[in-house]
């Protein structure tokens, strides 16, 4: 698997699906055991919008939230030099 990115846009509550969506990232990494190649990142690119990526190792834990909120596979491995890292 290789990284995905989600990004929560504004309309729908925004800041809500976007603490559920780490709320599960977070239970899904503990679930398999704290993992340290399963690393997140965000980037709050706009006043509008939250990117997260999330590393390869992540996005296999986490194969049912990506498809719950759409994740996008990432087509090479991200620039994360506009991204923070999100800790799990």
């Amino acid at each position: 698997m290789g990284w995905y990115c989600v990004i929560i846009d504004d309309g729908e509550p925004r800041e809500a699906r976007a603490v559920e969506f780490v709320t599960s990232l977070r239970h899904a990494w503990h679930r398999a055991g704290e993992p340290a190649d399963a690393t997140a990142f965000i980037n709050r690119g706009s006043a509008s919008r939250f990117t997260f990526l999330l590393s390869p190792a992540a996005a296999t834990l986490a194969v049912d939230l990506l498809r719950r909120h759409e994740a996008l596979a990432c087509a090479q491995a991200p620039n994360l030099r506009r991204y923070a890292p999100l800790p799990l």
